[in-house]
């Protein structure tokens, strides 16, 4: 029996997971996403299931190949035009709009099933539901920087992606096979049709601080976002060009993997049909698993070393059930594959996000799109061509040793990069000290950033003088500062401060005089980049309260030592 320490050393990484998972979920713009995302996972893969059983139960297993192949080419298309789509159209307003057009569709297959319409309707309300749903993954990955406000934050909400999405592919089949089973797949589709609705709703009322952010940046790139501006982002920035070509090989060992294992679970480990879905089950239990281990993937440099890991870890238990072909073996392995995919989504996704500037992120993930679509039809053509040149064993042993290699040389090639984000990590971390910066997302430091200032003051230099026009905001580095107001000592401020904040939001004079106390290093933010950081609601309302409560301490002569950092 395990000891109290041991006990307590396993539960731990399950509390941090789940603290990180409720303060994520507790800012409102991640978890109308999650939701969102979830429901809709839950009623696609429901879908799908009610309309694989009717179309094979009606025409065989011709008809259901070509439902699968008529909504995975739409769909990837579309998904490769979601960049230009977030350009035109507010993100939040994209979600809707695809959200009604799946429930419009699932409703219309619940009402041919319902009335023996002809299986051609089926396919084709089977392709426009996959084609509107193609640019929810994107547009969403796209907006999550502009509501996540750290990068633990972002982290987190990746984490919370994949847990929804485990969640939906596990109950919505679930309820639709109920239903199936039951007789009735009218209901199921009507069940999604009604699951989608509820997701556009919950998705409708998104909100972000600046307006440019809901475009995914559109208003600041010079040019529309089209997928040729996604291949020149992989182009400029080789950590993420780097990582797309993970995503593909990845992708594609994954549709190699599918039919892999019905034949290993029915021809070589000699499990039956039972056999694959519990070796499907043992990769969805390592999946939830993994989110544990994507705790650590903060860090630029974790995010890159556990990344290709990651990759290498999702291959290499593949080549172990052709080596050792025994359920346990085969079980043991799949529950690695979910760890390793867990892991790997989460580290991929937040490399794209942050690796990429606001602008880019649009096209990049339309590109994305494009690859994960190539990789599926890689795949799924070479599961054949595996199995007539190398067996059952040697498919395995092949297909799984792509990864690991694959792995190695992204890592020889990007393994040492030692800055990925866009936003200097050391700088972010400075800026977030600001009071008034509490509450501003990713992209919006990610502007701070472009416009500030390096500034070096001796001890005796005067930073700003009262009753002087306000032009700047400064951020203290290092060093401490004297503030004083009518010739009287209000309070001292070191790391982190920030000064300047009344005369640029009231547009007066400085209100007092701020002087290096000790030689002192900084950051000076223009006054349009300063107004436009607060002017989103949650900014602009707590820098508000902080700078009238600055001038009411003021005014009655209060220290501000403890006040919040925020002055002149």
């Amino acid at each position: 029996m395990p000891s109290l320490p041991e006990m307590q050393a396993l539960v731990r990484p399950v509390r941090s997971l789940l603290g990180s998972l409720r303060d994520a979920m507790a800012n409102e713009g991640i978890r109308r996403l999650e939701v969102s995302w979830a429901l809709g996972i839950a009623a696609d893969t429901g879908l799908l299931v009610v309309l694989m059983v009717v179309v094979y139960l009606r025409d065989g297993v011709v008809a259901a190949g070509v439902l699968g192949a008529a909504r995975m080419v739409p769909a990837v298309l579309s998904g490769m035009l979601a960049g230009a789509t977030l350009e035109r159209f507010r993100g939040e307003r994209v979600l809707l709009a695809v959200g009604l057009i799946r429930a419009g569709s699932a409703g219309a297959c619940a009402l041919v099933i319902a009335t023996g319409g002809p299986t051609l309707w089926l396919i084709v309300l089977a392709a426009i539901a996959a084609a509107a749903g193609a640019p929810v993954r994107p547009t969403q990955a796209t907006l999550m920087p502009a509501v996540a406000r750290s990068p633990h934050e972002l982290v987190a909400a990746n984490m919370a992606w994949s847990t929804g999405e485990g969640l939906g592919s596990m109950l919505g089949p679930f309820v639709a096979g109920l239903l199936a089973a039951a007789g009735r797949p009218e209901l199921g589709a009507f069940a999604a049709a009604v699951t989608f609705l509820a997701g556009a709703v919950v998705v409708a009322r998104l909100r972000f601080e600046h307006a440019a952010d809901a475009t995914g940046g559109a208003g600041e790139a010079a040019g529309g976002l089209r997928l040729l501006d996604g291949v020149r982002a992989l182009r400029r920035r080789p950590v993420v060009g780097w990582t797309m070509l993970a995503v593909f090989t990845q992708v594609m060992t994954r549709f190699l993997l599918t039919p892999l294992i019905v034949v290993a679970a029915i021809e070589l480990l000699l499990i039956g049909e039972a056999g694959v879905g519990i070796l499907n089950a043992a990769l969805g239990f390592g999946g939830l698993v993994g989110a544990v281990f994507a705790l650590s993937l903060t860090r630029s440099d974790r995010l890159i070393r556990s990344g290709m890991a990651a990759l290498a870890y999702w291959g290499a238990p593949i080549a172990v059930i052709g080596l050792l072909p025994l359920p346990g073996v085969a079980f043991a392995a799949m529950v690695v594959v979910g760890i390793a995919n867990a892991v790997f989504d989460v580290a991929l996704f937040t490399i794209f996000q942050r690796g990429t500037a606001n602008e880019e992120r649009a096209p990049v993930f339309s590109v994305f799109e494009g690859v994960v679509g190539l990789g599926a039809v890689t795949g799924s053509l070479l599961a054949p061509v595996l199995l007539s040149a190398f067996g059952e064993r040697g498919a395995l042993g092949v297909t799984g040793a792509v990864l690991p290699i694959v792995a190695l040389v992204i890592y020889s090639r990007i393994g040492r990069v030692d800055k990925l984000s866009v936003v200097d990590e050391t700088t972010l971390g400075l800026l977030r000290e600001v009071h008034a910066f509490a509450d501003l997302p990713l992209t919006a430091f990610e502007r701070l950033e472009r416009s500030l200032e390096p500034l070096v003051f001796e001890a005796g230099a005067t930073l700003m003088r009262e009753g002087e026009a306000g032009d700047r905001f400064i951020v203290i580095d290092t060093g401490e500062v004297q503030v004083t107001a009518d010739g009287q000592p209000i309070g001292r401020l070191g790391h982190g401060a920030g000064v300047g904040e009344i005369s640029l939001l009231r547009r007066s004079p400085r209100t007092a005089t701020v002087t290096a106390l000790t030689s002192v290093t900084a950051y000076a933010i223009p006054c349009f980049a300063f107004v436009a950081a607060v002017s989103g609601p949650a900014a602009a309302a707590a820098t508000e309260r902080i700078a009238a409560a600055n001038l009411r301490r003021a005014a009655a002569g209060v220290p501000r030592d403890a006040a919040p950092t925020l002055h002149a």
